[in-house]
Formats: C-alpha cells, structure tokens, sequence
C-alpha cells in the first residue's frame, strides 16, 4: 500500500518518462488554417437564394413613382400587427420612443439626436402616406435616419400595419 501511495503522483505524469511516448502532441507547430487568407467572396452575379429586392435608384426614393405604387401584400391581422410591433420595437424605438412620438425626455437616443440639432421626427404623419411610401423609408431611410435593408421584406410590411394602428388621425 505504502508503495502505492508513492508511485500514485508519478502514474500522472507518465509521458515525462519517455520524450518519445506520444510527443507529437505537445511539439508540434500551431496551425492556423486561415491566418492571412481573406474569406472567399460570392462570385461576380451571384443572387441570394431568394433573391434580391429590385433597387430603387432615385435621390429620395420614398417619393418616387415606384415606391408609391407599392401595395403592401401582407394583410393586416393580429399576427401581422404583433410581428410588426416586435421589429419597431428593436429597431426603430431607439429613435422614435414605444408610442412613435420621439419624446427626448423619454428617450435617451431622441435626446442625444435633439442635442446635436437633429431630433427623430415624431410619427404623426404616418396617416397621409402610402404604404409604399413607409415601406421605402424603412428599407432607404432618410437625411438624419439610417435605411434598414437587413429588415426583410415581409418584416417591414409588418411594420407599415403595426404603424397604422400605433398612429390613427395624424
């Protein structure tokens, strides 16, 4: 036993008896597959799986004729409404505040915006636009709003019925 309770530190580290025993595992060079390889980019004309959305190349593009003859395929249900909510809220109330009113006081982001002299723009006139016209806003943005492509479609149609009962009358 006695014997045992000497030897019993040693039998971990067996491989230090023998530089030999499995020493390719500890002196082999680091591998890094892609250290100084640039990713490999899509080929030249390569279309996303489900395709791309047809660009709209005009200054503003929330006014031209193509953004207003949009209609939005995605009907008005709850669900939509729900959807639409969900999206708003991550990426638009930042700016415009939960009830679209921009508040700075209510709204650290509309604040910071205010006090550079360019606050979020409240979204009373939702009402007496299109929704083509809000669709195209979202996707391209505007002077002082960033564009949010990376919203899909069907997600910022979602947003356009979420607006329509976030802001009634105008």
């Amino acid at each position: 036993m006695l014997l045992f309770i000497l030897a019993a530190p040693g039998l971990g580290c067996w491989e230090q008896v023998s530089s030999e025993w499995f020493a390719q595992m500890k002196e082999q060079p680091a591998v890094q597959a892609l250290e100084g390889v640039q990713p490999l980019m899509p080929p030249e004309g390569t279309v996303p799986v489900g395709g791309i959305e047809p660009r709209i190349d005009s200054p503003v593009p929330a006014f031209s004729p193509q953004a207003q003859a949009l209609q939005n395929p995605v009907a008005m249900t709850q669900a939509s409404v729900e959807r639409g909510k969900q999206v708003y809220t991550i990426y638009c109330s930042v700016c415009h505040g939960a009830d679209g009113m921009s508040n700075p006081e209510q709204n650290p982001v509309a604040r910071r915006f205010a006090e550079g002299g360019m606050p979020p723009t409240p979204l009373l006139a939702v009402p007496a636009y299109s929704d083509g016209f809000l669709f195209t806003k979202i996707r391209y943005g505007k002077p002082g709003m960033p564009g949010y492509p990376q919203i899909p479609p069907e997600d910022r149609w979602h947003v356009v019925n979420y607006l329509r009962t976030l802001i009634k009358g105008g």
